[in-house]
Order: C-alpha cells, then sequence, then structure tokens
C-alpha cells in the first residue's frame, strides 16, 4: 500500500512538470511571435552609426553614375575582320590620319547601331617603336575603360605581324579645330563653354586616382564632336602613365612620345623633359584662349607663326578679354563669363606647374563661371544642379 502510494505521488509530481514545461514553451512561442522580425526591422542599438547610411532619394540617384559599373571589355578581332570593316583598306574610306601615318576608315558594318571608326596602325616602317607605341595606346583605352566624354574603344586586333586596329567610336561632328577655325558658321558661346566642360570632365577622369594618365596631346584636333553638342577626347597615343600626384614628376619610360602640338605643348616640359598632369592643364589652358579667340594655338588665322599663348597673354593680363573674343560671335556671349574663362586659362598657362590648378579644380570652375551658357546649350535644370553640386 506504501509502495502504491509513492508510485502514484512521483506520477503526480511528474505529470505537474511536464505541464509547466509545456506551458512555458508555449509562452515563449507566444512572445517570439510578437516580436518584430529581424529581416523587416533592427533595433537602432545593434545599427553602427559609421556604417549605417541613409539611402538617397530615387530622384538623386538618377541623376548619378552606379558607384561601380560593370566593365565592358572590348572584343578581340581577327585581322580578317579588320579587313571586311575597312573595305580592304580602301582609300575612299579614310576620314583622318594620323602623324605617324596611322589612318582611319569608317568602318563599313555599323556597331551596336551606331557608326565605328578603325584607327589601323602600321609598324612595317617604323619597326619596334610604332608597335610599342601601338600596345601602349591599346593598353591605355582599356584600363580607361568607357567614359561618356572620352572616344571608347569598342574591339581591337593586336595578333598581326605588320599592324594593329583600334575598333573606335565614331563622332559625326568632326572636330573642334574643324568647328572653330573652317566652319562657315561659327560654334555659339554655349556650345563652346559646354565643350570646355566635357573636354574638362575627360581629363579629370584620366587623372584621376583610378587611371592616373597624362593625355600628352590635348589640342582642338584631338576633341571631337558628337551629334548632340557634346564633346569627347580622343587620341592616347601620346599618352603615358602618371603615377605621381605631385607637380612634376621625372619622365619614365613611355613618356617621351609626350611632346604635345604645337601652340599647346608645355614650355616646361619642353625645356626639362619632365612630364605631369600640370602639363595637360597647361595644353587645356591654350584651348580656352583658342576656343574665346576663335584664333588656332600655332600662328594666327593670316598664316603667322607666333603662338597663341604669346601673343594674347600679354593683352589678357593688362587688360581683359576686350576686343579679343571671337568677332563672329558679335554681341552673342556673356562677357563676365569671358572674362572669368580668360582667368581660369591664366591659372592654367602658369609658367611654373606648381602654380597651376589641377585639372578638378579647372573643370569645378568651368562649371561655376559657365553654367548659364552651359546649360543653356540644349540642357536641362537638372544638369545646372548636377554642375553645382559637383563644383
Amino acid at each position: 500500500m506504501d509502495v502504491a502510494m509513492a508510485l502514484a505521488t512521483l506520477f503526480f509530481v511528474l505529470l505537474l512538470l511536464s505541464s509547466a514545461a509545456i506551458s512555458l514553451l508555449l509562452l515563449r512561442l507566444c512572445l517570439a511571435a510578437l516580436r518584430p522580425s529581424a529581416t523587416t526591422s533592427t533595433p537602432y542599438a545593434a545599427v553602427d552609426p559609421e556604417t549605417a547610411r541613409p539611402s538617397p532619394p530615387q530622384h538623386e540617384l538618377s541623376l548619378l553614375p552606379p558607384t561601380k559599373a560593370p566593365k565592358e571589355e572590348p572584343r578581340r578581332l581577327a585581322w580578317r575582320e579588320v579587313e571586311a570593316l575597312t573595305g580592304g583598306f580602301d582609300e575612299a574610306a579614310v576620314v583622318a590620319r594620323g602623324g605617324s601615318g596611322n589612318a582611319v576608315y569608317l568602318a563599313r558594318q555599323r556597331v551596336g547601331g551606331s557608326a565605328a571608326a578603325v584607327k589601323v596602325h602600321r609598324w612595317c616602317g617604323g619597326g619596334e617603336r610604332r608597335l610599342a607605341a601601338f600596345r601602349r595606346e591599346l593598353d591605355l583605352l582599356r584600363r580607361v575603360g568607357r567614359h561618356p566624354r572620352l572616344v571608347a574603344l569598342l574591339a581591337y586586333s593586336d595578333d598581326h605581324e605588320e599592324g594593329g586596329a583600334l575598333l573606335l567610336e565614331y563622332m559625326s561632328g568632326g572636330t573642334l579645330a574643324d568647328r572653330l577655325h573652317g566652319a562657315t558658321t561659327p560654334l555659339t558661346w554655349g556650345h563652346r563653354m559646354r565643350v570646355v566642360h566635357d573636354v574638362a570632365l575627360a581629363l579629370e577622369h584620366l587623372h584621376g586616382a583610378a587611371t592616373a594618365i597624362v593625355h600628352g596631346d590635348l589640342s582642338a584636333s584631338n576633341v571631337l564632336l558628337d551629334d548632340e553638342g557634346g564633346a569627347r577626347l580622343c587620341d592616347l597615343g601620346s599618352a603615358c602613365e602618371a603615377t605621381f600626384s605631385a607637380a612634376v614628376a621625372p619622365a619614365r619610360r613611355g613618356a617621351a612620345a609626350v611632346v604635345g602640338s604645337p601652340g599647346y605643348a608645355d614650355p616646361f616640359f619642353l625645356r626639362t623633359g619632365i612630364v605631369s598632369k600640370k602639363s595637360d592643364v597647361y595644353s587645356f589652358g591654350a584651348l580656352l584662349l583658342e576656343v574665346i579667340t576663335g584664333s588656332p594655338a600655332a600662328g594666327t588665322s593670316e598664316g603667322g607663326g607666333e603662338y597663341l599663348t604669346t601673343r594674347v597673354l600679354p593683352r589678357v593680363r593688362a587688360t581683359g578679354v576686350a576686343g579679343l573674343v571671337d568677332s563672329r560671335l558679335g554681341d552673342c556671349y556673356d562677357t563676365i563669363e569671358a572674362s572669368d574663362i580668360a582667368g581660369i586659362a591664366l591659372e592654367c598657362v602658369a609658367s611654373q606647374p606648381g602654380l597651376r590648378p589641377t585639372m578638378a579644380q579647372v573643370r569645378a570652375a568651368v562649371a561655376e563661371k559657365a553654367a548659364r551658357s552651359i546649360t543653356s546649350n540644349g540642357s536641362d535644370h537638372k544638369l545646372l544642379d548636377l554642375f553645382r553640386a559637383m563644383s
């Protein structure tokens, strides 16, 4: 009887404990169901204030490029494809020739729905030097990648024994030099300001930490215009790496080709052989004066041999731009903007590279001083806001 009572008591205690455990488990499940899900919100105490950043509004994102755009690797062409694109190197398809004898053909087939140009390098007469120049240009173009203000590399051919080819975007608007000095209808002031800002954007990108490249041959002939009024910088054949961030840097292997075009070349580089990003800044200053005056950087419209910077700088320093602005513009330009842009040009062509601004500073100054003319040239208010935000 005592044993039976003890067993019954033990059974009863175990039953109570089991019920209590089950009740506790159910209670915890109910509480968990009532708490917010960790995937839908995070307690503020769990957020690291150094890493947490609010997402910008969608309308702001649409004005800015993605933080890391996917890299588009250009396609490698067989030499027979180059022959097909050029019609067997038909002379009738040549649209330009380079100083080293390189020819640029208008491609017979469109690429991605757009016209393309084929720049053909021949090294049968120049040996290793021309081959090295081609490989340097190809390497730099591939490293730079796509940028809206640089002529893009679409494809290339580099395995032929006599030459190589670069398939590039074709710009239907011709060169800035042609439009400034050869066209019947002059470029408007607003169009000129948009072009120089586009060029400044291209140089700022080349000089950036991710690329660190000196263009080495900025000129109005190497600025191409598209059919929408924008400009793109082309020809990295004289470019070199610029791994130094100081005002000047020793010329390195491959930099010997950086001599620049007459009227644009940095006198400091010509005297010392030292190349840097500030060499491009000088060239840009000469381009600004060319755009303002409408006169060629080398010589005059009448055929004189004096450089534009030599002829114009003393007058700009003494009296400003009065009487120097391209007469074909009449009164259709902003006199304050013209004076401000000339002031930027003076800073760019300072005799010592250390006194010249960086291209980022130059681009910001052009965007600020000429914002009204840039945006009035077929642009909208969002672009003006973007210029101000970038300045």
